[in-house]
């Protein structure tokens, strides 16, 4: 009895005639497609800079301890809030740097985002939660009278190369050629 002949327009099953490839091509695993990650030298110049702000932001945060502690413990509202911004923001940088050093592209993305949010926050939220005026606060800022003011003007100076260099790491893609496991 003879098999029924192959029908035009369906697949054929089974090995295809005359045998393997002789070159040894047996199936063809399907390979993973190169992962985009943030560009390499603006991933480590932003994690630089953000760790370079978290230090500058540790300084403000000292500084902030040390006036709380010659008030003889009257610590106001103001300095509370100082120390715990902070330190949180300085926790977060560090974060968000070290994903960046890892060419995580989300990681790049939340660095930028950060850091603008830092320079949003010293110009336009502080002035509004403590009614000072914009003014008053810009020529704190850049007065370079005390250390906390000093401090804060590095951050802002820091956060904003931050910013543009991890927006540039995370837009930048290059791709990683190796295969994971």
């Amino acid at each position: 009895m003879q098999p029924n002949p192959p029908q035009p327009g369906f697949p054929q099953y089974g090995q295809p005639p005359g045998g393997p490839a002789p070159w040894g091509g047996g199936p063809v695993l399907p390979t993973s497609r190169p992962r985009s990650r943030a560009n390499a030298v603006a991933a480590v110049i932003a994690g630089v800079l953000a760790l370079l702000a978290a230090g500058v932001l540790v300084w403000f945060t000292l500084y902030n301890v040390v006036v709380a502690a010659e008030t003889n413990g009257n610590w106001s509202g103001i300095t509370v809030q100082n120390m715990a911004t902070g330190v949180i923001s300085a926790v977060v940088l560090v974060v968000a740097a070290g994903f960046t050093f890892a060419r995580k592209i989300p990681g790049a993305w939340t660095l930028f985002g950060l850091c603008v949010f830092y320079v949003v926050a010293v110009f336009v939220g502080a002035p509004l939660v403590w009614g000072t005026p914009f003014g008053a606060q810009v020529k704190w800022l850049f007065s370079f009278d005390d250390s906390d003011s000093t401090a804060m003007a590095l951050t802002i100076f820091l956060a904003v190369l931050t910013a543009i260099t991890s927006a540039i790491a995370a837009s930048v893609k290059s791709y990683d050629t190796k295969t994971r496991l």
